[in-house]
């Protein structure tokens, strides 16, 4: 069998980690001395600098393509079938002929509303489950 050598997503989060807790970092700034910056403003500032040269330790948002590939439909609402009768991203009510969109977790929302969290974030506005988990499961 061959080895793995696939990076999970969070690895460089948890070099990041253990990095951090090898400093002595006060938010208290106790260590102070004349010339200036005290040794943990030095650590800090190399800490980000790290950080910066890291980047994220996985993708916030799903992609653009990706979103508009997750299910949705027209609501009806002689024909509904779930449970939730309005979109908790806007807090309004689903109306008849609106677009709604379902994430892998079965929660629903407006297209748009749902559509705009997608692009920063990867989970259910409800949940937290992971929408990605659609395209993970189709390929």
């Amino acid at each position: 069998m061959a080895p793995h050598h696939a990076r999970h997503p969070l690895s460089h989060h948890h070099v990041f980690l253990n990095l951090l807790a090898m400093f002595p970092v006060s938010p208290y700034g106790e260590a102070r001395d004349d010339s200036g910056d005290s040794p943990e403003t030095e650590n800090y500032e190399a800490l980000l600098s790290l950080a910066e040269r890291l980047g994220e330790a996985k993708p916030r948002g799903l992609l653009r393509h990706h979103i508009d590939l997750l299910p949705s439909y027209k609501y009806c609402p002689q024909t509904h079938q779930g449970e939730q009768s309005s979109c908790v991203v806007c807090m309004c009510e689903f109306e008849a002929r609106q677009t709604l969109r379902v994430l892998p977790c079965a929660h629903e929302f407006h297209a748009k509303c749902v559509d705009k969290w997608l692009r920063t974030n990867r989970t259910c506005p409800i949940c937290r489950g992971n929408a990605s988990e659609y395209f993970n499961s189709s390929e």
